[in-house]
């Protein structure tokens, strides 16, 4: 839940950076915090993913997660796009500049980010652990030997 709230934040702050604004004093700060927030996002899913997976289903939890991860990136990216495209055209359709047009997209497009990003924090808060508590599998050469012949 942090890491969402982090990087939601971090993605604000690039939702208002200006139109001739620098790398350094615009760019980096958003970028840094937003890389914090998103990092412990991943870490803390692909362990969530992860846990309680039998041994011989691991492959297939990773699969189902890694592509879980790019479709939903792809749809992310889509729907982020569509918003952006949209408030540009609107603004250029009114004569706006079209580098304060442009702007002003990617701006929505970013907010917008952000607030799904707050939205999967409120999500993240909300539910629980589910699943029961995972069994623990011992390695075969741990088994007693008093119990190998059985």
């Amino acid at each position: 839940m942090g890491g969402a709230l982090t990087g939601g934040a971090g993605i604000y702050y690039l939702s208002r950076v200006p139109v001739h604004g620098t790398y350094v004093a615009d760019l980096l700060p958003g970028f840094i915090v937003m890389s914090l927030g998103m990092g412990s996002v991943f870490v803390a899913v692909t362990t969530a993913a992860n846990a309680g997976v039998p041994g011989d289903k691991a492959g297939l939890a990773a699969g189902l997660l890694n592509a879980s991860q790019q479709v939903g990136s792809a749809l992310g990216l889509a729907i982020l796009s569509a918003i952006a495209i949209t408030r540009t055209n609107d603004l250029l359709a009114a004569h706006t500049a079209r580098l304060d047009a442009l702007d002003a997209g990617y701006h929505r497009g970013l907010l917008v980010g952000s607030i799904f990003l707050i939205g999967a924090a409120v999500i993240a808060l909300r539910i629980g652990n589910t699943r029961a508590a995972a069994p623990l599998v011992l390695a075969p050469s741990a088994v007693a030997p008093e119990n190998a012949d059985r």
